[in-house]
């Protein structure tokens, strides 16, 4: 009897972990990034119907960003702005966050959609994000003059600036070589 109800947990156990699988945590993940996206282009724009268009724009990798989407907001058949969904790296792992800007290039919000580590967490405040929409002339954050540091976040500051910083610069050059 004992080993019946051994066995029995052990099938129960297999069968559970085999379906979390890597596969389906990242659509999952996909899934909820989109999600995310679309609530945060309603909140944004001004429209109501939009269609997200994904372009093939290479934007610079660096240590600070790891991988990139870039789309297109389309509505009533008219580009509106743009939403690139980025990756950059925080102490042990990763996190992703959503740029959104107007045809003008300005950043309209900031939102950090995923973040995997245990602290640092307070980056995904809308009120410390909020200092990326007030963009300096040049486009250049510097943390600690024009970006504030968070006590216990200091790597994902950092790293959430640069990616950002390399962002603009790679949307900078793609506009003066006229692919967007």
């Amino acid at each position: 009897m004992k080993k019946t109800v051994f066995l029995s947990f052990f099938l129960f156990l297999f069968l559970s972990l085999s379906s979390w699988t890597k596969e389906l945590h990242s659509d999952r993940e996909s899934k909820y990034i989109l999600k995310e996206t679309r609530k945060a282009i309603s909140a944004t724009f001004p429209f109501e119907t939009f269609s997200l268009e994904q372009k093939e724009q290479k934007l610079n990798t660096s240590t600070f960003l790891e991988a990139h989407s870039f789309f297109n907001i389309i509505s009533e058949d008219a580009l509106k702005g743009y939403a690139i969904i980025a990756t950059a790296p925080s102490k042990t792992d990763s996190f992703e966050y959503l740029l959104l800007f107007d045809l003008n290039l300005k950043i309209k919000k900031v939102k950090v959609l995923i973040y995997r580590e245990n602290y640092g967490g307070e980056i995904s405040s809308k009120r410390w994000l909020s200092q990326f929409i007030e963009s300096p002339e040049d486009d250049s954050f510097v943390y600690g003059d024009n970006i504030s540091a968070i006590s216990g976040a200091t790597i994902s500051v950092k790293s959430i600036t640069e990616s950002i910083n390399e962002v603009m610069v790679s949307l900078k050059r793609l506009e003066s070589e006229k692919q967007i």
